[in-house]
């Protein structure tokens, strides 16, 4: 987005960008961030932190949905992970519609249709109803959540990007930790007889701010070049939309179909499905018009481990995530408040250990870093196992601190140098298209995280969920045995960084 001047009063316009070189790097670095540009981060933050809240706090929520909505173990599955998935398949499409129509347009349509899901979803009255709002805010999101750097950058001067992120990350560290705390006593305090419906209607009064600062202070779309602008690829986003589907359907609803044959024959599918979609991407970069993904950066041995190496990591995290909760509340019989408050030791522990991780990359290097987290997260992981294993349903939230504090510590120390460390053998031609597949990978893989860890709990559980502390138990273990595994493939990723903008 370019950056533009009001050349009749020569003052800065906040709606149209920041205004071009007026003096030194080291001036402006110093210069505080001006009204329009708080606000204008203030509401990105804000739409951010509704993206955020709704990836992460239904998992709170699950045992009041079966008992409000008859939820079956698979619609608990799919309200999850409905969401994440509509998000990591329509992310690169949003991007790409901010390219083509404006940023600050489909930031703001973004945050519309995500208020309008975020109310349909309060209204549902079937687990069907709310798995299809959950889908529609999914959409929205990703249609809202790309556009927020790109109008960052048009705003704020390179050399005050440092003092924005100095102001964004801990605000989306502080709503990741108190996320599930707040969905836990949303449902608790049962708010005007709301229960979980109170979850969603949160988000009215914090979108409705959000887009009144975003139509005031951001900046407008006076830079798209019609003749220039970037071409939607539809068939490759159906051809990927619909191997992704093969893949997680059947994950989800095989235990409640019996596992019939159709339901493998439709996973085997998904491989030449996704094959289809990269002679698809070839052709079309060879014709000269825009693919999804640029298809050079599958010729990079370490993007392509490093692409595995974080679908395993987000697998694992959706996945154990989803059944501590599960385990809490149907396990254990804790209030959803309670179970919120038991986790909090796991976000202590990535905001403590994310500091420390800036610090030891510089002395050690970043895969190692990465590695070391992974490490620190299996350790954690597997405490939990055999604590869990041995007190059964007698465990308390005091049993769980440490194993939830060391897998937060190790979560911390990959956070931190996983992007740039996958993206550190690109070239700069292939850094912005590989960013927007990571985005979509790091989604997806936690959708599957919960299609797949979830199913085997369920499976483990039974029926009548009688043997809850076992299935978390055999979660837990393989959620160690794929950490160990990313872990091991991680010596294929590339020893350097690279810095990307926008992932």
């Amino acid at each position: 987005m370019t950056a533009t001047l009001d050349n009749d009063s020569q003052t800065f316009d906040p709606r149209r960008g920041a205004p071009p070189d007026a003096g030194d790097g080291e001036s402006k670095a110093k210069a505080g961030l001006g009204k329009a540009v708080i606000l204008a981060l203030f509401a990105i933050i804000g739409a951010d932190i509704m993206d955020l809240l709704d990836a992460t706090i239904m998992n709170i929520s699950g045992p009041v949905l079966q008992r409000d909505l008859g939820a079956s173990s698979s619609a608990l599955q799919w309200i999850v992970a409905g969401y994440t998935l509509t998000f990591a398949v329509m992310l690169t499409t949003g991007g790409r519609l901010g390219d083509v129509f404006g940023r600050r347009r489909m930031f703001l349509v973004g945050i519309t249709g995500f208020l309008v899901g975020s109310i349909v979803c309060s209204l549902a009255q079937t687990s069907g109803e709310l798995i299809g709002a959950r889908i529609l805010q999914g959409a929205f999101a990703a249609v809202m959540i790309p556009q927020g750097l790109g109008m960052l950058r048009a705003m704020v001067p390179a050399e005050q990007m440092n003092a924005v992120f100095g102001i964004f990350g801990p605000m989306m560290g502080l709503a990741a930790t108190f996320g599930p705390i707040l969905g836990g006593w949303l449902v608790g305090a049962d708010l005007f007889g709301l229960s979980w419906r109170a979850i969603f209607l949160v988000n009215v009064p914090v979108g409705i701010v959000a887009l009144f600062a975003g139509v005031r202070v951001l900046p407008a779309d006076d830079h798209i070049d019609a003749a220039n602008k970037p071409k939607l690829d539809i068939v490759g986003m159906l051809v990927a939309t619909s191997g992704i589907m093969m893949l997680v359907y059947p994950l989800v609803q095989g235990r409640e179909a019996g596992w019939p044959a159709w339901m493998f024959a439709l996973m085997a599918a998904a491989l030449p499905t996704f094959g289809v979609f990269a002679w698809h991407q070839r052709r079309r970069n060879a014709a000269g018009r825009d693919p999804f993904v640029v298809p050079s950066v599958f010729r990079k041995r370490s993007f392509n481990s490093g692409i595995a190496v974080l679908f395993a990591f987000g697998a694992a995290m959706g996945g154990v995530f989803f059944v501590y909760t599960l385990f809490l509340q149907v396990g254990l019989h804790y209030s959803a408040l309670h179970a919120g408050l038991t986790m909090l030791p796991w976000s202590v522990g990535i905001m403590v250990s994310m500091g420390a991780g800036q610090a030891l990359m510089p002395k050690i290097g970043a895969r190692r870093t990465l590695q070391s987290g992974m490490v620190v997260m299996a350790v954690g992981t597997a405490i939990a196992a055999l604590l869990v294993n041995a007190y059964g349903s007698t465990t308390t939230s005091w049993t769980l601190i440490a194993p939830l504090l060391v897998s937060g510590l190790g979560m911390g120390l990959i956070f931190g140098p996983i992007f740039g460390t996958v993206l550190g053998d690109l070239d700069d031609a292939e850094v912005g298209s590989a960013s927007g597949l990571l985005n979509a990978v790091q989604q997806l893989s936690g959708a599957f995280g919960v299609a797949a860890l979830g199913t085997v709990f369920f499976d483990k559980a039974g029926t009548m969920m009688t043997s809850v502390p076992a299935a978390a138990t055999l979660v837990f273990v393989i959620s160690v045995a794929v950490l160990v595994l990313a872990w091991a493939v991680a010596f294929s990723m590339s020893k350097h960084t690279k810095e990307a903008e926008g992932h």
